[in-house]
């Protein structure tokens, strides 16, 4: 486990999915600080530990757990490093959505399974995504106390400062960390080096996700950074080019969802098989139709495309 960074180190740590890794970065000095700590699976807490140890440490030595947002390979072994005699930060209003989705039954899912139906998923889709999230959530820690940070503070990840900075539009509330010294950023899965974040909208999300995560990746790409340390992937330095990839990834998708419906009016389901003709799980049906529709709500929200209130509900271009 090499720097990768002045003082950071990247554990990389399995996942079950077709993303086979996540990245916990490990931050040496006045004990240890871990951004982001992977799903609690067999395999993931044999990485976590193995990792440590090959530092001569082990899961007392971490003072301070910082989570970017509440996905689950992202928050998934808090608790357990929590339990170990950590202190779990996270952005506060990204806390309390963690603390409603995982902690609080399963209405957020519920929620969302009939807002996919609304939208034109099938049935024979519909319970597969919803007990594959589910399972998602149980690999996610019980966390007693999370210590609650505001967008702009100043936090302290073993005695190395870092500005919090909410980016929006991965989760509402997703955050990253900015060290102005090193220049370096810890960029969650906000800015990815071979991918692009995927961008949902759901029923009880911001209204319109994607214009959320444009705006952030604007402001982020402003920052003097020469590092930029991603949760999938390799780091890499320039942050200002990939933004800019990533942005015109979404201009170019936009306009693929106009040439979608230049046919005539579809549900968001129909939308995104056109965009996604290859989905390969459970997982990637609710990624590829959340996105779809974070798309069409861009588009509506600038008068392109309108919604017909149907069952399910279809969308249409605008009028010129």
């Amino acid at each position: 486990m090499s720097f990768v960074a002045p003082g950071i180190r990247r554990l990389e740590l399995p996942l079950p999915f077709a993303l086979r890794a996540v990245n916990a970065y490990v931050i040496e000095g006045d004990g240890l600080g871990v951004v982001d700590c992977g799903l609690h699976t067999q395999h993931g807490e044999q990485a976590l530990r193995d990792g440590l140890a090959a530092l001569g440490r082990s899961p007392r030595d971490v003072r301070d757990v910082f989570v970017t947002h509440l996905h689950p390979d992202h928050i998934g072994m808090a608790g357990l490093l929590e339990t170990a005699g950590a202190r779990v930060h996270m952005h506060a209003p990204e806390a309390a959505n963690a603390r409603r989705l995982w902690f609080s039954g399963r209405g957020r899912v519920d929620e969302a399974v009939e807002w996919f139906r609304a939208n034109g998923m099938p049935e024979t889709v519909l319970e597969g995504m919803a007990q594959a999230w589910l399972g998602a959530g149980e690999r996610v820690d019980r966390i007693a106390h999370i210590h609650e940070e505001r967008d702009g503070d100043a936090l302290a990840l073993a005695g190395r400062r870092f500005r919090l900075i909410w980016t929006p539009g991965h989760t509402d509330h997703h955050a990253v960390l900015y060290d102005a010294d090193e220049r370096v950023l810890v960029a969650g899965d906000h800015v990815l080096p071979k991918i692009t974040p995927n961008i949902g909208l759901y029923p009880s999300g911001r209204d319109d996700p994607l214009a959320d995560f444009l705006g952030a990746l604007e402001r982020i790409a402003t920052l003097e950074v020469r590092r930029v340390l991603p949760a999938h992937g390799d780091p890499f330095d320039d942050l200002a080019g990939r933004a800019a990839e990533i942005a015109a990834h979404h201009r170019a998708r936009l306009e693929a969802v106009r040439e979608a419906l230049a046919s005539g009016p579809k549900h968001a389901y129909a939308v995104a098989r056109i965009l996604f003709p290859k989905l390969g799980s459970a997982h990637e049906e609710r990624f590829a139709h959340a996105e779809t529709l974070a798309h069409l709500r861009y588009l509506e929200r600038r008068g392109q495309v309108t919604r017909e209130e149907s069952v399910p509900v279809r969308w249409r271009l605008a009028a010129a």
